[in-house]
């Protein structure tokens, strides 16, 4: 069942809600949309699976410009208000706007299910990668501001993108990913104010993961000693879409052994 809800803000956000129980929502990162989570959620036995598109992502619709992290956190508490108290489980930027939305609110979260939030790559230092992105975006160099979106901000190693697919010349990819640009940029890297998140919290990660997602990771479990984690030794920032079966099973007994999960 598609829903259409609108933020604070006045952007139209659009959510996929599938299955019975009790609400996961689930929120994508770049270069992802209502699609991300699809195969994931679908494995989960027990639960209404909630999937919305962000804002800037087809086919949700476009916010007001700069972008950030509080809107974002925003949208998700809109999403949350229209399903109840949720599980919500968040991937790499998707998990940065899940861990923002915790530590302003938590009264419609349940738990948080947390897939190698980019915690350390956010900053000032974006600024300057900003300009040079939207002087490839409006000389209608789409492929390339992507590029410099995967490399300079997302620090994808050269050759993790030399195997990879095709960048696409999108203009619509491009938006999407200077709006993530743009929060990033007006964030910051203290992992300190996300020591007041109560609530319980799994981490994940793969063991082959490019620096510094790791170091991220092992900072964040610092900061919520109270969380567990898990790690696919094989595996890399790309979990959730190459091993979706380990990633559902995780979140199914995370789930399943909070209060209020499914019994």
């Amino acid at each position: 069942m598609g829903i259409e809800l609108t933020s604070p803000d006045g952007t139209e956000l659009v959510a996929e809600v599938t299955g019975s129980g009790p609400p996961v929502v689930f929120v994508h990162g770049s270069n992802g949309g209502l699609e991300s989570w699809a195969d994931i959620g679908a494995r989960l036995t027990g639960y209404q699976v909630v999937r919305y598109a962000r804002r800037n992502h087809q086919p949700s619709g476009v916010g007001p410009a700069p972008n950030s992290f509080t809107v974002e956190a925003d949208d998700l508490q809109t999403v949350l208000g229209s399903v109840g108290p949720a599980h919500v489980v968040g991937g790499s930027y998707g998990a940065t706007v899940a861990l923002h939305a915790a530590r302003a609110n938590t009264d419609r979260i349940a738990s948080l299910a947390l897939f190698e939030p980019p915690i350390l790559l956010s900053g000032a230092h974006l600024m300057p990668v900003i300009e040079q992105y939207q002087r490839l975006f409006t000389t209608v160099r789409y492929a390339d501001a992507l590029e410099l979106f995967l490399r300079e901000a997302a620090r994808i190693p050269a050759e993790v993108l030399a195997d990879g697919p095709p960048i696409p010349d999108d203009p619509v990819a491009a938006m999407a990913a200077l709006a993530d640009l743009e929060a990033m940029a007006d964030d910051g890297t203290d992992t300190a104010r996300w020591a007041d998140i109560g609530v319980p919290v799994l981490l994940m990660q793969g063991g082959q993961s490019w620096s510094p997602l790791p170091e991220g990771m092992d900072l964040l479990a610092a900061a919520l000693p109270h969380a567990e984690r898990v790690t696919w030794p094989d595996q890399s920032h790309f979990a959730t879409a190459t091993v979706p079966d380990l990633v559902a099973a995780a979140l199914q007994t995370f789930f399943d052994s909070r209060v209020g999960g499914s019994t």
